[in-house]
């Protein structure tokens, strides 16, 4: 026990406690190098995997970079051929356009030569003659030769000339000749000139006596009809036929052209462009100077009432603008089948209808769009569209809160600053490639095989469309107003410019149902109530029924336009699905975040 506590000297146990915590601390020591070892081996395995992969994404980049740059280089070439081939079917339309006009004109000529010999062959009225006493016939006498006269059937009359033959009868079955002493001179009031050519000379002695016609049996003849010219048509052959021969007009004018409330001035363009998930594809559409190569088209939004004017300028074949759901005369409508397509250029010139406060028959106000209508099924396909709005006029007896508007003339008002376009659009890239009148010379390009390897929604808040040069208009979410705040609802237009069946659902952040979609119009066409013809016909949710819905189905062309009513706030999803035409089964959808505030 003693000795225990002398300094220096250590116990056997104390010995083997010391020699204990000095292996592992050396265990512990040999770990931790150990540890260090694997976690710089590990450090070092990671970093040459990152530089593998860096290495690896840097070669799939320039693989990348190559592989688009033939791709783009592809599409050049290909694009430079279809410009040649355009050029060459260009160049035979007109060689041929210009044959039929020389063929036209050629029939109007002959036309016209048949019309002159008809109208040169027709008899003639008679004409008074300038005998002494045409009416009052005299005794007979016997005429002085040198002084009687005899009438011929010609304009000019032959005077001082003795005949060698007294004149005959009509008839030349039962022709007499009177005593030369007896002769009379016919009662010129029956006469007839049954040869309007001149057949005597004045000074020559006639070989054939003139006839001299019964006044009582001759009859004028009948008045022969002119022949009408052969009408200048061109029978199509078959449908290929009508399709690729159009009426095509180089500068077409604007009839009644007056000074415009509206103007925009729009241009075609061809680029590539890339979309939100990451595919880059050749894109056809419209442009205008602030909206340079942008998907869609530029907005237009003109006011009912307003005189508008576009002036549109293709510069790759022969294009249109179809104003889709409005109704101008046809040389302004925009279709090459009843009014012509454009080569140059051309302004066209529309006034949409003003509304009338509970009228359903009158004004235009609503959600439409524009697009190509040559080719259209691939011209729209390849981006050729854009959205179209018209405003309703201001009426006195409903006026409009600040900052807000109504979606037609006498309907529901709604926030400006959350309104919103919703646009659907599938893409079939096998399409892209085409050129510009693929299918139309009777080749089978496959245009009724729409099969869609892209779903998109575009569009977003229409006060806040970004600008810049091409670019694609994503849409990337929503705003909505409760309903009970500051501001008005908010109105969201939906149109369906997609080839396939589509359905929007409105839902929480769980995916339940929420029906908070008040569906106000259809097409440009408000809902009203109409049950009573003859009386006022308010909005259907002024009536005390409003349209409220969580799912909407829309066809290609379609739109809406719904109020959104969420119940309250916070987050909401609205997703669409892209049906089969057929078996209706879902091929693509998108989802897209709706923050109610």
């Amino acid at each position: 026990m003693i000795e225990s506590l002398l300094p220096g000297r250590l116990t056997a146990r104390q010995k083997k406690e010391a020699e204990r915590k000095k292996k592992e601390a050396l265990a512990r020591k040999k770990r931790e190098a150990e540890a260090k070892r694997k976690r710089e081996a590990e450090a070092k395995k990671r970093a040459e995997s990152r530089r593998r992969h860096e290495e690896a994404m840097r070669r799939a980049a320039e693989d990348r970079r190559k592989r688009e740059a033939a791709a783009k280089k592809r599409r050049e070439a290909e694009a430079k051929r279809r410009r040649e081939e355009e050029a060459r079917r260009k160049a035979a339309a007109e060689a041929k356009r210009r044959r039929e006009e020389e063929e036209r004109r050629k029939r109007e000529e002959a036309a016209r030569k048949r019309r002159e010999e008809a109208e040169a062959n027709k008899p003639k009225p008679p004409s008074p003659s300038p005998s002494p006493s045409p009416v009052v016939t005299p005794p007979p006498v016997v005429p002085d030769p040198v002084e009687t006269t005899i009438p011929v059937p010609t304009p000019t009359e032959t005077a001082g000339q003795e005949p060698t033959d007294p004149p005959s009868s009509p008839d030349p079955v039962e022709t007499t000749e009177p005593d030369p002493v007896e002769t009379t001179v016919p009662d010129p009031v029956g006469t007839t000139d049954p040869d309007p050519t001149p057949t005597e000379t004045a000074g020559q002695e006639p070989t054939d006596p003139p006839s001299s016609p019964d006044p009582v049996e001759t009859t004028p003849p009948a008045p022969v009809d002119p022949v009408e010219p052969e009408e200048a048509l061109h029978r199509f052959d078959s449908q290929v036929d009508f399709s690729s021969n159009q009426n095509e007009l180089e500068n077409p004018v604007t009839e009644f052209k007056q000074k415009p409330d509206l103007f925009v001035d729009l241009s075609f363009y061809g680029t590539d462009l890339r979309f939100d998930d990451g595919a880059e594809v050749e894109m056809w559409s419209f442009e205008t100077a602030d909206q340079r190569k942008n998907f869609p088209g530029p907005l237009i939004r003109p006011k009912e009432g307003q005189i508008f004017q576009a002036h549109f300028k293709p510069s790759k074949g022969n294009h249109t603008i179809h104003w889709h759901g409005m109704e101008p005369d046809p040389r302004n409508d925009g279709v090459g089948h009843t009014s012509f397509e454009i080569a140059g250029e051309y302004t066209y010139q529309w006034q949409p209808e003003r509304g009338r406060p509970r009228d359903p028959n009158w004004g235009t106000a609503g959600t439409y769009f524009y697009h190509c209508h040559v080719n259209t099924t691939l011209h729209v396909q390849m981006g050729m569209f854009g959205p179209l709005i018209i405003d309703p006029i201001v009426h006195e007896d409903f006026p409009v809160s600040p900052g807000a508007r109504r979606a037609f003339v006498d309907g529901p008002e709604y926030d400006i600053d959350t309104e919103a376009l919703l646009v659907p659009y599938s893409m079939a890239t096998r399409w892209h490639g085409m050129h510009h009148a693929a299918g139309l010379s009777g080749e089978d390009a496959g245009l009724n095989h729409f099969e869609p390897n892209h779903f998109y929604l575009l569009g977003g808040e229409l006060a806040r469309r970004p600008g810049g040069k091409e670019t694609v208009w994503s849409l990337k979410s929503l705003r909505a107003n409760v309903k009970g705040g500051s501001k008005k609802r908010t109105l969201l237009r939906l149109l369906n410019a997609n080839y396939l069946p589509t359905v929007l659902r409105f839902q929480d952040s769980w995916g339940k149902p929420v029906p908070m979609a008040e569906v106000i119009a259809h097409d440009g066409r408000p809902f009203r109530d109409t049950s009573k013809p003859g009386e006022p016909s308010l909005p259907c949710g002024e009536a005390g029924y409003p349209m409220k819905t969580s799912i909407l189905r829309s066809g290609s062309a379609e739109r809406w336009d719904v109020l959104l009513d969420p119940p309250s706030a916070g987050e909401y999803q609205v997703v669409v699905e892209f049906r089969h035409w057929i078996t209706d089964e879902i091929v693509g959808s998108r989802t897209v975040r709706l923050v109610a505030s």
